[in-house]
């Protein structure tokens, strides 16, 4: 019994570079709470204001939509919040509440469940995402892919109270079932991944891809499932608020820099070089219009380049359609966050990274780390980073 339950050298390796990426951000909060100034001491902060001065630790972890989350999940959808999909959220419900005697333990409780479904989330992924990743490359581009994941600037995310890492964990799951035909499954994970967040339905049509790729077609039927997730949320939507598409009409109440009506790419490449070109470099929003700037470039141009680089077209679209569905509403914002879920496009950074010279490998990986750095002592002290 004991030797299957005994970890191999990729799995340990990964544990390894988990715990250690989740124990050096642990350590930038404590060093964040001690020297970073608040951004704002009455909002923004996970458990409120109140609560969030008692315990930075915890509840730092739990900033800006952490704090939606967190709401969803102890007193359900209230106004506005429908922005937010649900199965995160009714995970830590679920959980929490069979834990707590009173507002203050589920307060609690909620926050810590939270934390634990995310990192928990993410360190599954990166184990599934290895295997995924050595159906097609070496473990050397695949361990690039996971250390260039966990050293990107947002990935702090991962270990928030937030659902990148619980998505990232369905779709690594749905791609890898899907590389082996097995439909139903990779339709079940997809399905909830759509009902997790509005990039899981497209795995839909990235699956009819993958299943012409493979030319295996028995059972494709139950790709019709993918979509189920967000129709029932939209279903859901339609019943408590009379709008089934209240979850994209509303982000322009969320999200400032968003509009309703939908806008080309260049178009907002236009508004953000035009927003640089006006605000003052001192200002502490500079960096992040920057940093959603370059990150709108950057995850443009990697699916293109991963195409040169053959890597599936399934894995591509994948990537290049989500990045687009993030800028239909004229903003980059949060886009830096969002396109931690592509891993296709990390994919094709680790190929790039991978040619590049020792010392401006030793370079890129500084960068990375030192914003890595500051976007998570900004975040924690509640500053908008994206």
């Amino acid at each position: 019994m004991g030797k299957y339950l005994k970890l191999s050298e990729p799995m340990t390796k990964i544990c390894l570079i988990f715990f250690s990426w989740r124990i050096f951000l642990i350590l930038v909060s404590l060093l964040a709470i001690k020297f970073v100034p608040l951004g704002y001491s009455d909002r923004f902060l996970g458990g409120g204001s109140i609560n969030y001065h008692l315990a930075p630790e915890l509840f730092a972890w739990a900033n800006f939509d952490g704090e939606h989350y967190l709401s969803i999940a102890i007193f359900g959808y209230k106004d506005l919040e429908q922005v937010f999909f649900p199965i995160y959220p009714m995970f830590i419900s679920f959980f929490a509440k069979l834990l707590s005697q009173d507002p203050l333990s589920l307060l609690i409780n909620s926050t810590l469940i939270g934390l634990i479904i995310s990192n928990a989330s993410l360190l599954i992924a990166l184990l599934f995402l290895y295997d995924l990743l050595k159906l097609d490359f070496s473990k050397k581009i695949a361990f690039f892919t996971i250390i260039l994941i966990l050293i990107f600037p947002t990935s702090f995310y991962f270990g928030a109270l937030y659902n990148e890492a619980l998505f990232l964990l369905l779709t690594v799951l749905a791609f890898l079932k899907a590389r082996k035909g097995n439909w139903f499954l990779a339709s079940i994970f997809g399905m909830i991944a759509s009902a997790t967040r509005i990039f899981g339905v497209i795995l839909f049509p990235v699956f009819i891809i993958e299943a012409f790729i493979q030319k295996k077609y028995q059972g494709i039927f139950w790709l019709f499932l993918i979509p189920l997730g967000l129709g029932l949320y939209m279903y859901f939507q339609y019943v408590t608020v009379g709008d089934p598409f209240a979850f994209y009409h509303l982000q322009d109440l969320v999200g400032e820099q968003r509009q309703s009506q939908l806008v080309v790419l260049p178009q907002v490449y236009y508004r953000y070089a035009k927003m640089l070109s006006t605000i003052n470099l001192n200002q502490p929003i500079y960096q992040t219009i920057l940093l959603e700037l370059i990150a709108g470039i950057v995850f443009f141009i990697l699916p293109i380049y991963g195409f040169f680089k053959k890597i599936r077209l399934s894995y591509l679209f994948y990537a290049l359609i989500g990045f687009l569905i993030t800028t239909v509403q004229g903003s980059f914002s949060s886009v830096p966050r969002y396109v931690l879920v592509f891993f296709p496009s990390f994919i094709a950074l680790s190929l790039w990274f991978d040619k590049l010279p020792k010392v401006f490998k030793g370079i890129f990986l500084l960068s990375l780390t030192s914003l890595l750095i500051v976007e998570t002592a900004l975040f924690l002290r509640g500053y908008w980073v994206a």
